[in-house]
């Protein structure tokens, strides 16, 4: 039997605060936390008669338009924060992101190749499913559908789950929530588009990485 409502929005927090607090301190491996995290919000998601095709991810948007739009805009947003937001950021006064976690790719195609492919099929996806497809949802049950406060709770959760990189990077990666979840609207809830977008955007960064340029 589904929850009622005001019963759902405090699950809905504690779910919330699970997807933001297990990753970081369930010392799972990077591979093996998003299954259990997807699988609690499947369940959820059942349990209230729902399906991961409801918050945006449907097999049958996969599309070729999803994979270059979303790839070319995410390309274009990546040079931006690369040449033009990081180094503003920076020129603030706060440090660069701490990107100590990528040190094992640098200069060093294997690894990068790997961390591409974790990225591709796993990582990213996990990330929109959970962040711009459940809680977004969730959060904008909470406040009325206003997209507008639902997109900026999200991004500011969505930032702080990176706080590990710095507090320059914090505001980075709002940013880019921000702009990520206004796709979301842009392409109608298809989780596609966002997933492509911030594959590529990752990709670049990475690249990035790889050649020692950050």
């Amino acid at each position: 039997m589904p929850l009622s409502k005001q019963t759902r929005i405090w699950v809905d927090i504690i779910m919330i605060a699970f997807v933001m607090l297990f990753p970081h301190y369930a010392h799972l491996p990077m591979y093996a936390y998003p299954f259990v995290v997807l699988g609690v919000i499947w369940i959820y998601l059942n349990f209230n008669k729902e399906s991961f095709a409801s918050i945006g991810f449907r097999f049958a948007d996969l599309k070729w338009r999803a994979f270059y739009v979303g790839g070319v805009i995410g390309l274009v947003y990546a040079a931006f924060h690369f040449w033009i937001l990081g180094p503003f950021i920076t020129h603030l006064g706060f440090k660069s992101a701490n990107l100590s976690d990528f040190n094992f790719i640098r200069h060093h195609f294997i690894n990068y190749i790997f961390l591409l492919l974790l990225a591709a099929f796993l990582v990213v996806p996990y990330e929109e499913i959970v962040f711009r497809g459940f809680i977004f949802n969730r959060v904008r049950v909470m406040f009325g559908k206003s997209f507008l406060i639902s997109a900026i709770i999200t991004s500011i959760l969505f930032a702080l789950y990176h706080w590990q990189e710095g507090w320059g990077a914090v505001i980075a990666i709002f940013i880019f929530a921000l702009f990520i979840t206004w796709l979301y609207k842009v392409f109608k809830g298809n989780l596609w588009y966002l997933i492509f977008f911030h594959l590529l955007y990752d990709t670049f960064m990475l690249t990035m990485i790889l050649l020692g340029k950050m």
